[in-house]
């Protein structure tokens, strides 16, 4: 990417996360809220992370209480974001596949 592609993006980002109108973020600054608002368009939105879900099933066999490991994984759906928790003695294999399956970039 060129430079100017480069630094618009951080700018229009600037500006995004600043919640300030095209007017106010550019006032004083070397470009004209209008060039701000083009460049915003051009980039687009940032693409919304994509949430899956996953299917859980009930088993007909009974657990057996006894043989069950400690440690759980807790995840909580926070608006857009998740946060997991997982606790000492928690199954790798199921963490892992917690994990693949919530945040696939995470492999």
């Amino acid at each position: 990417m060129s430079d100017t592609v480069e630094t618009w993006k951080k700018r229009v980002a600037s500006w995004r996360a600043s919640g300030e109108t095209a007017e106010q973020f550019s006032e004083g600054r070397p470009w004209s809220p209008k060039t701000l608002r083009w460049y915003s368009s051009r980039f687009g939105r940032p693409a919304v992370p994509v949430v899956r879900v996953a299917q859980l099933v009930r088993s007909s066999t009974p657990v057996d209480r006894e043989r069950e490991r400690g440690g759980s994984i807790v995840i909580e759906a926070l608006d857009a974001r998740l946060r997991i928790t997982i606790e000492a003695g928690a199954e790798r294999d199921t963490v892992a596949m917690v994990l693949g399956t919530l945040v696939p970039e995470a492999r």
